[in-house]
């Protein structure tokens, strides 16, 4: 097999500069990591990857735990290139420890060497060390393990964005999320319990075990699609009005379900196009100008970082204290050792998880 990462990552630049590890320059040492072949999906560990460089802006990570999500399998699978200039190491959250400081970076922040962070990246987490901009690292709570850190990122940027940047829920407002058991989903409907008041939250999902989890982290209406059709649930639960905000993953096999179930003035946001891009019937426009929909189609790993940026401050400003008041938590639905990774995409491929699947490099 030819692996389709031939290094750490992106060129370095020259304004990299090297860390060390007593001595020994890391730059100089070679690390664990995923390979993958996009022809077939296939994973496997490799241990002669490069570790990667510091930029100016940058902060080395020695990866503890890494976050496994949708985008990881259709990168893995060649469908989802990462943006240019990142590593094409699939994994785009981590959680560990800093073991390196950019030039720039250790003078803009206040995190230093030893400190235990996590942070959302382009790329590169399925690896033993990973180079993150400071901008969107952020030191885990105090009694929060590494499982748990890397289980944040990308779940709750992607689910507090979704709610109040794209969405702008608001109080007394209804909402409706699908996948309802996935680490986002999760995240969308306590985010919305704690941060807004009086909202109704709706989720729909496959399973009665996940429908459960979804009542126990807060939502108010719980819908099987398999067994109820989720639109006349919506349009039944709320005498007819339907629901303000749709965080959706599915895409177009959902399209004229949603057009019936939301509300007027409603915002669709859409994060993903699991049930395909493209209506089976032509779109009906008349409807969103009867309605006055807004739909806002959202993606976080291609974002600027400006973006990034802002919404890593805010979810720290807002987010992170929820934590260590007990009023959001992590949900991790199981761990897997780095060298595993195929079998944690085996796991999410088919639809087991509620809540976040990590990978460790514990060994």
């Amino acid at each position: 097999r030819v692996s389709t990462v031939m290094s750490g990552g992106a060129n370095c630049a020259a304004t990299c500069t090297s860390a060390t590890l007593g001595s020994v320059l890391l730059t100089s040492m070679m690390m664990e990591s995923i390979s993958f072949d996009a022809s077939n999906g296939s994973l496997w560990l490799v241990n002669d990857t490069p570790i990667p460089c510091v930029k100016d802006e940058d902060i080395l990570i020695k990866v503890v735990a890494a976050g496994v999500n949708r985008l990881d399998l259709l990168q893995s699978a060649g469908k989802y290139p990462p943006p240019p200039g990142e590593s094409d190491i699939l994994g785009v959250e981590v959680a560990g420890e800093v073991v390196q400081m950019g030039a720039t970076a250790g003078k803009a922040t206040d995190i230093k060497e030893g400190d235990r962070v996590f942070a959302l990246v382009g790329g590169g987490g399925y690896a033993g060390y990973c180079s993150a901009p400071y901008q969107s690292v952020i030191k885990l709570p105090q009694g929060m393990d590494y499982n748990e850190g890397a289980s944040i990122a990308e779940a709750f940027f992607t689910a507090y964005s979704a709610l109040f940047w794209s969405g702008r829920l608001k109080d007394g407002d209804s909402l409706l999320v699908h996948a309802g058991a996935s680490s986002v989903g999760l995240a969308a409907i306590q985010l919305a319990k704690t941060l807004v008041s009086d909202v109704k939250v709706f989720v729909t999902s496959s399973k009665e075990e996940k429908l459960r989890a979804c009542s126990e982290h807060g939502a108010d209406v719980v819908i099987n699609y398999k067994q109820q059709n989720f639109s006349d649930e919506v349009l039944k639960e709320t005498g007819g009005r339907g629901v303000d905000v749709i965080v959706d993953f599915v895409g177009a096999c959902y399209w004229e379900h949603h057009m019936t179930c939301i509300a007027t003035d409603g915002r669709l946001v859409l994060l993903g196009l699991l049930g395909g891009a493209i209506t089976s019937n032509p779109l009906n426009m008349g409807i969103l100008l009867r309605k006055r929909v807004t739909i806002v189609p959202s993606t976080l790993r291609s974002r600027a970082m400006d973006y990034k940026y802002q919404l890593a401050q805010e979810v720290s400003d807002q987010v992170m204290p929820l934590f260590a008041s007990h009023q959001l938590k992590v949900t991790v639905d199981s761990v897997f050792p780095l060298a595993e990774a195929e079998k944690a995409h085996q796991h999410m491929r088919a639809n087991l998880n509620i809540g976040k699947i990590v990978l460790s490099t514990v060994k």
